[in-house]
């Protein structure tokens, strides 16, 4: 039997009962796939287990202060992120539908923007169904790069 690779997807959220929620859906809408979910309360607990977790997803409240005052703010955490694993698909989350904020968002290197509203769970699973297609066609594209250079080697 073929294994998946696993897919880890780190949830940065403040609300833990939002957070918990969504947790479950994509739990429900991923139940075929190997996922792993993490959750964090603070930008600062995401940094620390980053490297050792290694996320291919990062979903991210964009206002993680609200709770802490003095805990970084999504685009500071957004920023590390992107510094650290720039192919990292990160998808920021937030109560605003402000463009403002959309914009300053994808000028930072989120990937996607959801504003948290009834459809919220909706449109963040259909992102991670685009990211799943991406990162598979990315493996795909891989495979038949070294196959290729392998034929290329035998036949020379």
């Amino acid at each position: 039997m073929l294994v998946k690779k696993q897919i880890t997807i780190f949830i940065v959220e403040d609300n833990k009962t939002f957070a918990l929620a969504l947790k479950i859906d994509i739990e429900r809408a991923f139940v075929n796939m190997n996922i792993k979910i993490l959750l964090f309360e603070t930008g600062e607990t995401c940094i620390e287990k980053f490297k050792w977790e290694n996320p291919q997803v990062v979903i991210l409240d964009y206002h993680l202060n609200n709770k802490y005052p003095d805990a970084i703010d999504g685009i500071k955490v957004l920023d590390w992120i992107i510094k650290e694993k720039s192919e990292a698909f990160v998808i920021m989350l937030t109560h605003e539908d402000d463009i403002n904020i959309a914009i300053k968002s994808f000028q930072h290197g989120a990937s996607d923007y959801v504003v948290k509203s009834d459809s919220q769970f909706r449109k963040i699973t259909f992102s991670l169904l685009n990211f799943v297609k991406i990162m598979r066609a990315k493996s795909d594209a891989a495979k038949y790069k070294r196959e290729l250079q392998k034929y290329k080697e035998n036949t020379l």
